[in-house]
């Protein structure tokens, strides 16, 4: 009950509010926002979380605060933080000489992007595990060179494809910073000095990118890790918000979604190739988790 009281108490800070916030925006899609850090700062006063797939924050200079999760963190110039739409921020404080940029995307936008199953679920560990990190030089000067380049093209006045250069900058802002936690995660995580619930999800994360294909009970992932069922989706919970099933049927649909972009691949090979017992069973769980069945996915990307 304690819990369930914790969770009401926090607000909720939509794509569309942010927008608000960001005078001059006139850029109308719902799919993403961009904003400078100092008006993020005016937003959070209480918890939040911020509605939407993931939200990126970059420090360009100066130094800031954040607290997510119940976990406080130091953030300076070359550092980066993430949230997902289950994460809390309760705090976030920055230094006058604080410049940066602060970036959401819609889940659809997540969900919809081509990023390789192993990269997606890295990006997804990053923000479970560390949700504050630095990075190089020339990341972050990658990344706000985009920031820049896109703060500036969406409060400029219609000009020729705005939509589709925003959208384009937008797109290739969320392949980089992919890019850069693929890499942090592969390199610095698994050396990390982390707790004995944080090693055992980065495990369950490389497993589910190496078996997802093949593998689909909580049990199978469970066993391989010696700790049972319940203590992995109480691993997976208090990491993520989201028990260890759903994290699995988020790897295996994206893995179907990448299969169905090929159109040398019947969807009975999809089905096949993701060990589902017939077809008609693969239609029904994909339909039950995207809204639509796979052939009519299929035709959306063509």
């Amino acid at each position: 009950m304690e819990r369930k009281k914790s969770k009401e108490e926090v607000g909720k800070i939509s794509i569309l509010k942010i927008k608000k916030h960001f005078e001059g925006a006139g850029f109308k899609s719902e799919d993403f926002v961009i904003s400078p850090l100092i008006q993020f700062k005016s937003m959070v006063g209480a918890p939040r979380v911020i509605e939407g797939g993931i939200t990126v924050g970059i420090i360009c200079n100066g130094a800031a605060r954040v607290s997510i999760n119940g976990h406080s963190y130091e953030l300076k110039k070359d550092h980066i933080f993430l949230l997902s739409e289950e994460s809390v921020i309760s705090t976030f404080r920055c230094t006058k000489a604080c410049m940066g940029y602060i970036i959401t995307f819609s889940r659809s936008f997540v969900e919809s992007v081509s990023v390789d199953v192993s990269d997606f679920m890295k990006t997804r560990l990053m923000l479970s595990v560390k949700p504050c990190i630095p990075v190089s030089v020339n990341d972050i000067d990658r990344l706000h060179g985009i920031a820049t380049l896109l703060s500036a093209s969406v409060v400029k006045e219609d000009f020729a494809y705005k939509d589709k250069v925003v959208t384009s900058l937008f797109s290739a802002f969320f392949y980089t910073i992919t890019s850069i936690l693929s890499q942090y995660a592969s390199n610095d995580v698994a050396r990390a000095h982390c707790t004995r619930g944080e090693k055992l999800l980065t495990r369950f994360f490389q497993l589910l990118c190496e078996e997802c294909e093949r593998e689909h009970s909580v049990e199978y992932y469970a066993r391989r890790l010696d700790i049972t069922p319940k203590y992995l989706s109480l691993i997976t919970k208090s990491r993520t918000g989201m028990n260890a099933s759903k994290i699995i049927d988020e790897a295996i649909v994206r893995k179907a979604k990448e299969l169905l972009k090929l159109p040398d691949i019947s969807i009975l090979e999809v089905s096949e190739r993701l060990n589902f017992v017939s077809q008609s069973f693969f239609g029904k769980y994909f339909k039950q988790r995207v809204g639509i069945s796979p052939s009519r996915y299929r035709a959306t990307m063509q």
